[in-house]
């Protein structure tokens, strides 16, 4: 998209991108909480429970999310990447999701065990790390 000839173009692949970008996510953040609220609709509680727990997975799960979200738009928001930084997060990311696509079509259970989930993480992060060492400053790599 940083090559696009003319605005149709960029304007077609921003939106294609966020699509799929949407997409992505949705797919991975719906599942749990579409499964929290089945389990509660399901359960015989009286009403003061049921808003009890809703309450309770918003202080577990969306307003650490909501925090987090604030942190990296605070911080990000102040400084732009290197190319060298962009091209390692890019790899990393994809590094990640390569893995974990590997892991739905041959091992879906190993995604249930945490050993996996940071074995995956710790991978990732290593490989991007031998990668900046290998091409990182002094070694012909573009700052």
């Amino acid at each position: 998209m940083l090559r696009a000839d003319s605005l149709p173009a960029l304007t077609l692949g921003t939106i294609a991108l966020a699509i799929a970008a949407n997409s992505y996510e949705l797919l991975c953040t719906a599942g749990f909480p579409m499964i929290y609220t089945r389990l509660l609709t399901l359960s015989d509680l009286p009403p003061w429970q049921h808003y009890a727990y809703l309450a309770l997975y918003n202080v577990v799960y969306v307003i650490p999310l909501i925090v987090i979200t604030l942190i990296f738009t605070y911080t990000l928001g102040s400084r732009k990447l290197s190319e060298v930084e962009g091209r390692l997060l890019k790899l990393l990311s994809g590094t990640m999701m390569l893995a974990l696509g590997v892991l739905l079509v041959v091992a879906p259970a190993a995604l249930n065990d945490l050993r996996v989930a940071l074995a995956l993480l710790t991978g990732s992060l290593g490989l991007a790390w031998l990668v900046h060492r290998l091409t990182g400053p002094g070694r012909g790599a573009k700052k």
